[in-house]
């Protein structure tokens, strides 16, 4: 029951912060930041709450799918909301919150106590995990950040005056910020690959090759996109593509199987 009024409270503050932010998203203002705030703090730690209680439980740790995306997803949440404070993120605000309230309302209908166990503490394993957590989420708030750019330079493109005098960031500043978090998440990625082949053992054992393969696949176009930033000076509507493809070959690295295995296959 506990579970269920922190999943409905988590969703529905989501619901509300995305809703004020899309209200006012062309607003010469924008959206008013202590509001935003407020909402969306009580989201977030609803969402911690509902964290706490679904992974740790009395005969050890849930790890399945819906646990380790609902973790992911809080990571990006508070991300995106911390920078938001510095930088104006109008654009990204609405897309990770409304994500996060479908996360939190589906995480209600999916199992997840399929993968019940103990964690044996290991800092290798622990390295390469955190590694890899923190990988993904940079990368995929840095792909928000291109499709953020991609909107702005189309609408602009269209001389659309409603953009010029909204209160979204300037383009080149998205730029900037895109491909700080494009060098940061490839940079984590890269350590968090070698951790795992340091670490430990069976990379390309048969359960966990596909994951291993695309996961060097994404590793490849990231590394490509970023090496060709900033050595020949890429950027536009390619690389955004590029940027995406990329971030969707990860998350098949890391959520695909489990998804097929814990979700699909278990219904039958």
């Amino acid at each position: 029951m506990l579970i269920i009024s922190l999943t409905i409270i988590a969703s529905l503050f989501y619901i509300l912060a995305t809703s004020h932010v899309l209200s006012r998203l062309f607003h010469q203002q924008g959206p008013s930041q202590k509001l935003t705030i407020i909402l969306s703090t009580v989201a977030i730690l609803a969402h911690m709450l509902l964290l706490v209680n679904s992974v740790f439980r009395a005969d050890g740790q849930d790890l399945s799918i819906v646990n380790v995306s609902l973790l992911t997803c809080w990571v990006i949440v508070v991300s995106v909301t911390t920078v938001s404070l510095k930088f104006p993120a109008t654009l990204l605000l609405p897309v990770v919150y409304g994500f996060a309230a479908l996360l939190t309302i589906a995480s209600l209908f999916i199992p997840h106590h399929i993968l019940l166990q103990s964690i044996d503490v290991e800092i290798g394993l622990v390295t390469h995990i955190s590694l890899s957590l923190l990988a993904y989420c940079v990368l995929i708030i840095a792909t928000l950040y291109g499709v953020q750019f991609y909107f702005i330079d189309k609408r602009l493109k269209r001389k659309d005056l409603a953009i010029v005098h909204s209160h979204l960031p300037p383009l080149m500043v998205v730029e900037r910020q895109l491909y700080h978090l494009l060098t940061l998440g490839t940079v984590l990625l890269t350590m968090a690959l070698l951790s795992g082949f340091v670490f430990l053992d069976g990379m390309f054992a048969t359960e966990f090759i596909h994951k291993t393969v695309l996961s060097l696949i994404a590793w490849a176009m990231f590394t490509t996109v970023t090496v060709g930033h900033l050595k020949q000076g890429w950027r536009g509507k390619p690389v955004v593509l590029a940027i995406m493809a990329a971030a969707f070959v990860l998350t098949l690295a890391y959520f695909g199987s489990r998804f097929v295995q814990e979700v699909i296959l278990n219904k039958f």
